[in-house]
């Protein structure tokens, strides 16, 4: 039998080494080798004892693996704190229109300018409308189009507002939006802008020239980031496949991380809110960079941004090492001691944060007074205004250590001129101090709110800490980072903080827990500690809003008490509050109160709030909340700004909600309630009253119900009016809160004794203050009311089949555990001593 011919060759039989070529009948046809052929080595056999136990313990790894739960990592500056405050048009709006609202909005005529237009034409074609109380943007305008335009866009429109509250004379109208935020967000969107550029033309290989037409083509809307995207970017390197070199790629990437280096030193939380905007144009490009510099600061610095960490893990997951390093090196960048700060307040280190925050905020007015003598020194009187017209202010040179001067609010115009200018019709317009070149730079205000944030979270901190030493148990962190709350305490000694008891969130003034945490909260130094902390923040946050100022607007409701302008703020408030579904109140047909815009100017307010609350000052909190919310009702940072998300106007809320629905002594009548009064508690003043009317000028509260929410009876408590507090005389301050007399309840029962007649001023202290907590209280415990009403009444119309199911209205809380903090620390502290006197 012959032998077959040898298959085809493969890639082994084409191998030196290839092994003989077996034919069918068995007989093999050698191939010379070109090399001896090396033996190879026989491996040592597993004994199957020790095979079964790798891979048991393989299989274990595999299945421990398996069921831990997936981790989700996001980018360092994701997680900074009041991103929510800075959204809005300016990060879509395109450079030029954003710089020529800039312009606008630092000439001082641009307001000015809205009293001299022409009057609405008439029109035919559809009836006017009912004028609103109050319109704002772009429904403000009247129709001023040509009478052979259609009329379609403005004839439905209302009329003009109330007009725009003047300044008080010697003084300059404020911009309608801070200088300092607004050339940091214009100055940030141009540098992250050319960032992504950069960063696009790195990945492509694109010149500028070809990019430029890429992006100009219709589609690409001149956005960077829409090219990007367009190309299939996303900075990974897989886009064109365009020859350019190793170094011009890594000199493009190095740029585009200088100008984010740029721009997170100008405003990290802008910026942050800004590179989100990106995608993932920006992903490792910093990593890049430092592959080729380690050195590279404005490398390190982005990069520390950008570092993927496991999500609500910033404080386990970020060390200060970098920024300490940084720091070393460069000394004299404030930028660097303010991001260290924030770190120090997410590692709950915040008597770090405070030194840092304090030593940026010392050596940036040191900077500032040092350029403000240099230019007084170099500029001549021609340079500073128009017709070399000064008018002094009334600042004059006395010290107010960065607190507003009484006669108004700007902390950097102490002994500075006012400097003015002629306007179109020549009229003369001052400048405001906060548009001048000497104004602070935005890290000023920025350190101060910081700081004042730091001292309350440090009090909260320190508050938080001495609970769970209490309770027994310790802070761990979640799996999904959640926040631990007071309220929802397990295997604890006392159970944490209670909800809906009506003796108090911690329950009655003799029970066990609230005699455990009162021992344990009102040690004379951790009291003293706690209240200092406290008094700081709300110095500081003063400090702050004394940068803005406040044109004041006719006064609301003259004749109104104090208890109705305070039910007038809550409801204002509570549908100012963030997805809030309720409608504001009547608003009055006077201008609102104006002030400068700025993303955390909310916040701050709130904040205060929040410290009168730690401080048991009730008195001092009514007209500060009933002024808050005028203000904040004013505030308008449209076309650049978005209404901002802000924490502590929740959380202050939500305090107000948890004490109407929790402490029962707190919703009883106050002495301004009337019991046969049947008038609407907010209502606008009458056009036209009678000369005797005039003499009693107080529009009466709603009635108090016999029966409040807990089933107690109010009926035996109905103080009458105060002479001093009822009534208020025409064009006198309605701001002012008179504490009620002790009415014969809240004297105690046993006779009169030498130690009563000493403790008389601290009991009249107490009355005053728990008249105030009531007053407050009052319109929250009555929308509870009318809520759980309206819920039992659609309740009832669904089961009778008289209305269709409403779908759920998904409505996530903002406020955070800061709530059961503050009201355990009130309940132990405060409401105990209030209940007292009840």
């Amino acid at each position: 039998m012959l032998p077959t011919p040898p298959s085809a060759r493969t890639s082994r039989s084409g191998s030196p080494d290839s092994p003989a070529i077996t034919t069918g009948g068995g007989t093999d046809v050698p191939e010379a080798p070109s090399h001896p052929k090396k033996k190879k080595k026989k491996k040592a056999k597993k004994s199957v004892k020790g095979k079964d136990v790798a891979d048991g313990v393989k299989g274990a790894g595999v299945h421990e693996e398996r069921d831990r739960p997936p981790v989700l990592c996001i980018s360092r500056n994701k997680h900074w704190r009041y991103i929510s405050s800075y959204h809005g048009p300016w990060l879509q709006l395109p450079l030029e229109l954003l710089d020529s609202l800039l312009l606008l909005n630092l000439d001082p005529a641009t307001l000015h300018a809205a009293d001299t237009r022409l009057p609405p034409l008439p029109s035919n074609a559809l009836p006017p409308p009912p004028p609103r109380q109050r319109d704002r943007g772009f429904a403000s305008l009247g129709d001023y189009s040509p009478p052979d335009s259609p009329r379609h866009t403005f004839t439905t429109l209302p009329p003009s507002p109330a007009p725009f509250p003047t300044p008080r004379p010697g003084k300059a109208t404020p911009p309608p939006i801070d200088p300092g935020v607004f050339r940091s967000v214009a100055h940030i969107r141009r540098l992250i802008d050319e960032a992504a550029e950069l960063s696009v033309r790195a990945s492509s290989g694109l010149s500028a020239a070809a990019l430029g037409s890429i992006r100009g083509g219709t589609g690409m809307h001149g956005n960077a980031w829409n090219t990007a995207h367009s190309l299939g970017l996303n900075d990974t390197g897989n886009g064109r496949n365009v020859a350019m070199s190793a170094m011009r790629v890594h000199r493009l990437r190095a740029l585009a991380v200088q100008k984010l280096a740029a721009a997170y030193k100008t405003d990290e939380i802008a910026s942050s809110v800004m590179v989100m905007q990106g995608g993932s144009v920006f992903d490792e490009i910093a990593e890049r960079v430092l592959k080729v510099d380690p050195y590279d600061a404005d490398a390190r610095y982005v990069h520390f941004f950008h570092e993927k960490i496991p999500s609500r893990q910033l404080a386990e997951s970020t060390s200060t090492h970098l920024l300490d390093e940084l720091i070393n090196q460069n000394p004299h960048r404030l930028e660097f001691y303010r991001t260290r700060g924030i770190v120090h307040c997410f590692r709950d280190e915040y008597a770090l944060a405070a030194k840092d925050f304090t030593f940026a905020l010392k050596e940036a007015r040191a900077q500032r007074k040092a350029r403000s003598v240099h230019m007084n020194g170099n500029l001549g009187d021609k340079q500073r205004g128009k017709g070399n017209k000064k008018k002094k202010g009334k600042a004059g040179g006395s010290k107010s250590n960065g607190q507003a001067p009484p006669s108004g609010t700007s902390a950097y115009a102490e002994g500075t001129d006012a400097v003015a200018f002629d306007g179109p019709e020549g009229e003369s317009i001052m400048l405001h101090p906060s548009v001048l070149p000497d104004a602070p730079e935005p890290i000023e205000p920025q350190c101060l709110f910081l700081r004042a944030a730091a001292y309350l979270q440090h009090a909260v901190f320190l508050i938080e800490e001495a609970i769970f030493k209490l309770e027994g148990i310790h802070k761990v962190p979640s799996l999904d980072g959640a926040d631990m709350r007071l309220c929802y305490v397990e295997n604890g000694k006392y159970g944490g903080v209670e909800i809906g008891n009506p003796d108090g969130p911690l329950g009655r003034s003799d029970g066990v827990k609230l005699l455990a945490y009162r021992a344990a909260l009102t040690d004379p130094a951790f009291r003293e500690q706690i209240l200092s902390l406290v008094k700081k923040s709300m110095r500081d946050h003063r400090q702050f809003l004394s940068h803005f100022d406040t044109l004041e607007s006719a006064p609301r409701y003259t004749d109104a008490d104090i208890a109705q302008r305070t039910e007038y703020a809550f409801l204002l408030s509570e549908s100012l509050r963030p997805g809030s579904q309720s409608s504001p109140p009547p608003v009055p047909n006077t201008p609102p109160m104006f002030t400068t815009y700025h993303p955390l100017l909310v916040e701050s307010h709130f904040s205060i709030l929040i410290g009168y609350l730690m401080l048991g000052d009730f008195p001092g909190l009514l007209p500060a909340f009933s002024h808050t919310a005028a203000l904040v009702d004013g505030l308008e940072g449209y076309p650049v700004f978005l209404p901002p998300r802000s924490m502590a106007q929740a959380e202050f809320i939500e305090v107000l909600e948890r004490l109407a629905g929790g402490w029962r002594n707190g919703i009883q009548p106050h002495s301004l309630s009337r019991a046969n009064s049947k008038q609407l508690a907010i209502e606008a003043p009458p056009a036209l009253r009678s000369p005797k009317a005039k003499s009693v000028n107080r529009i009466p509260t709603p009635p108090t119900p016999d029966v409040d929410e807990f089933g107690a009876s109010g009926s035996t408590h109905t103080p009458g009016m105060n002479g001093s507090g009822s009534s208020s005389t025409a064009g006198s301050s309605s701001s002012t809160y008179v504490p009620p007399s002790p009415s014969p309840r809240d004297t105690p029962s046993v006779s009169a004794s030498a130690s009563a007649d000493e403790d008389e001023g601290p009991r009249e202290k107490l009355v005053e203050a728990l008249d105030a907590a009531r007053i407050l209280l009052a319109p929250v415990a009555k929308r509870r009311r009318e809520k759980a009403e309206r819920v039992a009444a659609e309740k009832a119309g669904v089961k009778n089949g008289g209305g269709a199911k409403k779908p759920l209205n998904i409505n996530i809380p903002l406020h955070g555990p800061r709530v059961e903090i503050v009201l355990a620390w009130m309940a132990a502290v405060f409401l105990c001593e209030l209940d007292s006197v009840a």
